[in-house]
């Protein structure tokens, strides 16, 4: 079955079910964020509550990712920082050494 097959599966229960049922109505509300949803490959969810657990998990996923993002980041940054003030005091003792130089050739 394709997904074509299965909204208009969905369609005609919510049609079977009719306005007067408990959720026809809000079947038929549901098929156009369902055929969104089964578009962009992602599993149309039962309840709010799963839909909440899922959003969580991802929301949590996320935010372990960001914090491996922002530490790696951190080292990376240390060590520029370390890199660079190393070059600096070395880039001022040859400028030292070579004003030195420069006045004891005066």
């Amino acid at each position: 079955m394709t997904k074509h097959d299965e909204i208009q599966a969905l369609m005609e229960l919510a049609h079977k079910l009719g306005k007067n049922s408990y959720c026809g109505p809000w079947l038929e509300s549901q098929i156009p964020f369902i055929e969104h949803d089964m578009r962009c490959d992602i599993m149309p969810t039962a309840s709010w509550s799963e839909t909440r657990r899922l959003h969580d998990g991802m929301l949590n996923t996320a935010r372990e990712q960001a914090q491996y993002i922002i530490k790696d980041a951190n080292e990376k940054a240390d060590k520029l920082m370390g890199d660079a003030q190393k070059h600096s005091e070395n880039t001022r003792r040859t400028l030292a050494r070579d004003i030195q130089r420069a006045l004891d050739a005066l």
